[in-house]
């Protein structure tokens, strides 16, 4: 596990913050090989509405645990951070996450890495004393990884915490 703890030490800019309430379009994903055709729903809704812009940021939610669901049955949320009320149909839903205390962990990593970064942002907020709360992880992403240089995601992750 020193491992990890170093990784994450070098990799990670871990603060705690208090986040405002978010609303946001979804779509449901069933496990992490789905996300991408749910996301692509999600921006063929949006983009005529004029929600892609510069500033809209992609969210994942998981509503699982990768640890105790199987991977690919875990059940996800593919959304896109709304500035405004807007009318949703067929796959396209609507919902908040709530204002509250956050540990957020931010990263540059490869996809390949998403599983350490969250594994140690759980060590890290169990070692430090820190109770998640009863309400469900999610990351924001900051850029698209086909864009970056060297293919990573420039990523925030959330843990809920009392």
């Amino acid at each position: 596990m020193n491992h990890l703890k170093i990784w994450i030490q070098m990799n990670a800019k871990i603060e705690i913050k208090e986040m405002p309430k978010m609303d946001l379009a979804y779509v449901s994903s069933l496990g992490p090989q789905n996300l991408e055709q749910a996301y692509g729903k999600l921006i063929q809704w949006a983009t005529p509405q004029g929600l892609m812009t510069e500033q809209t940021k992609p969210v994942t939610i998981y509503h699982d645990s990768f640890k105790v669901t199987a991977h690919d049955k875990v059940r996800m949320s593919a959304c896109l951070l709304l500035n405004k009320p807007v009318k949703t149909e067929g796959e396209i839903g609507l919902t908040t996450i709530e204002a509250g205390k956050f540990i957020v962990g931010s990263f540059e990593i490869d996809l390949s890495e998403f599983e350490k970064a969250w594994t140690g942002l759980f060590v890290w907020m169990n070692q430090n004393g820190y109770k998640k709360a009863d309400r469900e992880p999610f990351e924001i992403y900051h850029n698209n990884f086909n864009d970056h240089p060297d293919g990573k995601a420039i990523v925030d992750f959330y843990i809920p915490i009392e």
